[in-house]
């Protein structure tokens, strides 16, 4: 029997994979808890013990490089059409196009249906027609697989490297590349709320066909149908094989509105050792909530170059590294600087991690026992006669509710 303990709390795993890509035996596999979240299982038999996954683990060790910000500020890319296609400003979309145009990869997570099933994957690109695969967030956890390999495969081989992800993944990257050369390569961490399961959103996904009788092909969280904000978009094939796109407001899909209340997150992630200042990629992006407050006089209807509607992001330069690709990236993006504390404001997780109440326990309990038409079924029945007032309140074009909001 293996005497390695990859983790004894379910506390001190974030499902990173490193361990997995390092081990030199292929004796470790990501396993499905009964809550569908991914922890590494040992096969005992393929097990030599050298004790690679336990020194790999960036998650439980102290050695992590972790770097405070040396310039904070609001970004835009210049491409409409790119910034469309994003969830925010599109700062990723600059930088990773900047990287395949002269000739490097991307890393970063994308939705692939395989057999009318979506699967949130870690995928490698080397062309900017295959970008908008990699654009949009998606409020899951990636599955890795091997990528971490391929990513230090591309490395040696003297690839420009743009790696994305979790701070997790960027710090397990980087502790299982140990001493490879990683002059080619800029990390990108998210700010990240926690993430959910990849099966536990597959089933999800199979209750919204059932209500819509299709087959769902595409789930965007942050559509842009009506401007920059928190709504969803399901593209789907009915009955006919028409292809439809259907808005999914946050209170009327169980799933957005259980994460956004931080309730379905593993349980690592209610106390995350990355959901702080300091970080671990070159540079931290995500959405600068409350720019209109905190830089008015940047927007575009004060004579400034920013457009709320489309998406304001916020960048957290990490590295030396950072700063050199912020200086390429300028003619790409609009960019005016900020501060720690006004970002911070609105994206708490880079102060503290998330934090669910007694709810989780009860949400994923009911997956467990009845699978998620019982976490669906209990959500409705909770907030009862508002699923109508949201419905009719949807109906609404976006400016008649801004009009309605101010008026109230």
């Amino acid at each position: 029997m293996s005497k390695i303990i990859l983790y004894e709390d379910k506390a001190n795993c974030c499902g990173c994979g490193a361990c997995l890509n390092i081990c030199p035996k292929n004796a470790i596999e990501m396993k499905e808890d009964e809550y569908g979240f991914l922890y590494p299982q040992i096969d005992i038999d393929l097990c030599i013990e050298c004790g690679k996954c336990k020194r790999v683990c960036s998650y439980q060790n102290e050695e992590d490089v972790l770097h405070k910000p040396l310039k904070v500020g609001a970004a835009m890319g210049v491409n409409n059409e790119m910034v469309k296609k994003s969830a925010s400003g599109g700062v990723f979309a600059a930088v990773a196009q900047k990287a395949l145009e002269k000739g490097g990869v991307v890393y970063g997570c994308a939705f692939l249906n395989k057999d009318g099933v979506i699967y949130p994957e870690h995928i490698r690109i080397d062309n900017v027609h295959e970008l908008h695969k990699l654009q949009g967030s998606k409020y899951v956890q990636s599955i890795i697989r091997d990528t971490y390999k391929k990513v230090k495969s591309d490395l040696k081989n003297g690839k420009m490297t743009v790696f994305s992800g979790t701070p997790c993944q960027v710090a397990a990257l980087k502790g299982y590349l140990g001493k490879t050369d990683q002059s080619n390569l800029f990390t990108i961490d998210i700010i990240c709320h926690g993430t959910p399961g990849a099966s536990f959103f597959q089933a999800y996904i199979k209750e919204v066909e059932k209500k819509i009788k299709g087959t769902v092909i595409d789930f965007r969280f942050r559509d842009k149908t009506g401007g920059w904000g928190l709504k969803g978009a399901i593209i789907y094939l009915d009955r006919n094989k028409k292809t439809k796109k259907k808005l999914m407001p946050v209170q009327l899909s169980s799933y957005y509105s259980l994460f956004l209340n931080s309730e379905i997150y593993r349980e690592n992630c209610y106390s995350c050792k990355y959901a702080r200042e300091y970080r671990p990629g070159d540079i931290t992006i995500g959405d600068y909530w409350g720019f209109e407050e905190e830089h008015p006089e940047l927007l575009i209807e004060n004579g400034g170059g920013f457009d709320r509607t489309a998406g304001i992001s916020c960048i957290l330069v990490n590295t030396d590294k950072g700063m050199e690709w912020l200086e390429k990236l300028k003619p790409e993006i609009e960019f005016a600087p900020s501060s720690f504390e006004k970002v911070a404001k609105r994206n708490s997780q880079l102060k503290v991690p998330s934090i669910h109440t007694e709810l989780r326990e009860k949400v994923l309990n009911l997956y467990s026992v009845n699978g998620y038409a019982s976490v669906d079924s209990w959500y409705y029945k909770r907030i009862g006669i508002k699923k109508y007032i949201y419905e009719m309140w949807n109906l609404f074009p976006r400016k008649l509710q801004v009009l309605i909001k101010k008026c109230i």
